[in-house]
């Protein structure tokens, strides 16, 4: 229990480090966001182990901490367009595609109201993605995802324990004894050699009750007829959260937090409601920026090029309606970028087309068109849920420390590539790395997965902290 404790000390240092490094815009500042957030944390009555927590810290210090100098260049150019967004801006698109946590949980970690967060992720969304076409925001946070989780920060040796409370230090101790116990950690040892693992279709099946019950009070909301009403809840706290808005709902508070108590009871939601009124501030009516030659006239070629690959090269390909729309037309001040599905075979075709419009426009940008495999893409958008589930149940487990969850498609295998913050060479790094893949198979190969997922074939690797490939054979 008390190494269990010291890992997850660790992780939330590294996330720290990792968000805050992202966030701000230059060392000198991302160093400061570190040092108030630990201060905070140290400070803390309650101790910090949870990472909204954390997060909602580290959320007050971008609002507090000044701009100290320049932005500072990285070596991803996707990593850059972030930059075109202000840092609270950037939290929230980290907190959303990043930490996959859901507008109502990003905007109370960030300490805004659910319709204040969505207006902010649309305006962050534009300005990241501007110069794109049909973006596909699954992508994108696939992209954001993969770029994080590989930005590795190191610890000096000294920071071991940020988090620590010195004054609680007795009573942790005390707990620490009765939890571990003398002959606990050799019955968890041999535990893991046969342990299946963690039971996800069982979290699954709790998830989803969970989520049509929350639906039911929300329903129930609309029903009463109460507006600007907000219910949401972080089951991993054990948390709900009720928003009441507006000026109208401020005499009724109190009835409506009774109403949401009693629908929570009616449902089994054991959950400790947080209640947060306020009245928004009116926003100030944004100026209309005119745009720059070089954007009007990119713009104008741009819905050009569409329509004519759409017309000519997409003909009657077949997609799927709730997917993004597969045609890709980028550009930047010196290239234009297009991305056609493979399956349509038609590269060349594409690639005359679009250089016919843009000698037209005696524009001398260079010119890329790229394939992708369209298929690929159906299987994301089809395994999506289920991926979600392994990520969330993995970071619940008490045996391990889950570091990230990479899922790709390639040929029509789904990749599963799980990281762990632990080191190959470590005692038990095989047996952890069996019992998470075990969880992971044992879900799939259930009859209700295997029906979401169309019974598609998969492969699962599991890494060390390193990213070594740990024998799981």
């Amino acid at each position: 229990m008390a190494d269990k404790n010291q890992k997850n000390i660790i992780a939330l240092n590294q996330e720290l480090m990792r968000i805050a490094n992202i966030v701000a815009n230059n060392e000198k500042e991302a160093a400061l966001l570190i040092e108030e957030t630990k201060k905070e944390a140290v400070n803390a009555i309650i101790p910090i182990k949870s990472e909204r927590r954390l997060l909602k810290l580290l959320a007050k210090q971008v609002e507090k901490v000044p701009s100290a100098g320049q932005y500072y260049q990285v070596q991803n150019s996707f990593l850059n367009g972030l930059r075109k967004v202000d840092k609270q801006g950037r939290l929230l698109l980290i907190l959303h595609y990043y930490k996959d946590y859901s507008i109502q949980k990003s905007a109370r970690i960030i300490g805004y109201s659910e319709k204040e967060a969505k207006q902010m992720l649309m305006d962050a969304l534009l300005q990241w993605t501007s110069g794109q076409t049909g973006a596909d925001l699954q992508q994108l946070k696939q992209q954001l995802h993969s770029m994080l989780a590989y930005i590795d920060v190191e610890e000096p040796p000294e920071v071991k324990r940020p988090f620590q409370i010195k004054k609680l230090a007795p009573i942790i101790t005390l707990l620490l004894f009765f939890f571990i116990g003398g002959a606990g950690s050799q019955a968890l040892k041999a535990e893991a050699e046969v342990n299946p693992g963690i039971d996800i279709l069982a979290l699954y099946k709790e998830s989803i009750k969970q989520e049509e019950a929350l639906d039911d009070v929300r329903a129930a909301i609309e029903t009463a007829g109460y507006q600007d009403v907000y219910f949401s809840v972080d089951s991993n706290a054990e948390y709900a959260y009720l928003d009441i808005e507006g000026k109208e709902n401020e005499a009724k508070q109190e009835e409506i937090i009774s109403f949401i108590e009693e629908e929570m009871q009616k449902r089994n939601l054991d959950f400790f409601l947080e209640t947060n009124f306020y009245i928004p501030e009116e926003s100030p009516q944004m100026e209309e920026v005119e745009m720059d030659e070089e954007t009007e006239v990119s713009n104008e070629i741009t819905e050009k090029i569409v329509n004519q690959l759409s017309e000519k090269i997409m003909g009657e390909f077949e997609i799927n309606s709730d997917m993004f729309y597969p045609l890709w037309v980028n550009w930047s001040t010196v290239a234009w970028s297009i991305e056609i599905p493979e399956e349509i075979g038609k590269k060349q075709e594409a690639e005359n087309i679009t250089q016919a419009i843009l000698n037209e426009y005696k524009d001398d940008r260079k010119l890329f068109v790229e394939e992708y495999r369209y298929k690929d893409h159906e299987q994301t958008y089809t395994w999506g849920n289920v991926i979600e589930y392994i990520n969330s149940a993995l970071a619940s487990s008490e045996n391990y420390t889950f570091k990230a969850l990479f899922a790709d498609p390639d040929d029509g295998v789904m990749k599963f590539d799980v990281r762990l913050y632990l080191l190959k060479t470590d005692k038990d790094a095989e047996v952890i790395a069996r019992e998470v893949k075990r969880s992971i198979t044992r879900f799939l190969e259930t009859n209700e997965i295997k029906e979401i997922t169309e019974d598609n074939p998969y492969e699962i690797i599991v890494r060390d902290n390193k990213n070594q490939e740990i024998d799981t054979d």
